[in-house]
């Protein structure tokens, strides 16, 4: 039973390595997911800067201006896919993170009731050997088997 407590230890010890392997996915991925938001709001804080001004020096300063506003609107569209994608991504590793916590909080529950019901029986056979009636009756067995 022992070599069991010290096998569940040892996957304690796995269970915990893998928990804090996804509280660090988690961690990154919560972090790449702000930073696809801060790059979205930036670009459309310079979309709509374009916009403010709208007095136009020359043609070639609109035509310029257009399409500086043509193209930070489709880089907007594909960080908003991107965040999206980042969300995801987030959300996964919250799951994989609750469940691997689960797991660690299973393991850990099995492993101190194994420990706990090991020092029961311990104390119980401590508490047999002091037992007169059970140590005559072990002394007679033990004779028994001198006999041969």
């Amino acid at each position: 039973m022992k070599r069991r407590v010290r096998g569940l230890r040892r996957v304690l010890k796995v269970r915990d390595t893998q928990k804090r392997l996804k509280e660090r996915a988690l961690i990154q991925a919560g972090s790449h997911c702000a930073s696809m938001e801060n790059n979205a709001q930036r670009i459309k804080n310079l979309h709509a800067e374009t916009h403010q001004n709208d007095v136009a020096v020359t043609a070639g300063f609109l035509a310029a201006k257009m399409e500086l506003s043509d193209r930070l609107l489709e880089a907007s569209f594909v960080v908003e896919v991107s965040v999206q994608a980042a969300m995801q991504n987030l959300a996964a590793a919250e799951r994989q993170n609750f469940a691997a916590q689960a797991i660690h909080d299973g393991t850990e529950k099995l492993l101190k009731s194994k420990v706990s019901m090991l020092r029961k029986r311990d104390v119980r056979q401590e508490d047999a050997s002091s037992n007169i009636l059970y140590n005559i009756d072990n002394y007679k067995k033990k004779e028994r088997c001198d006999d041969w």
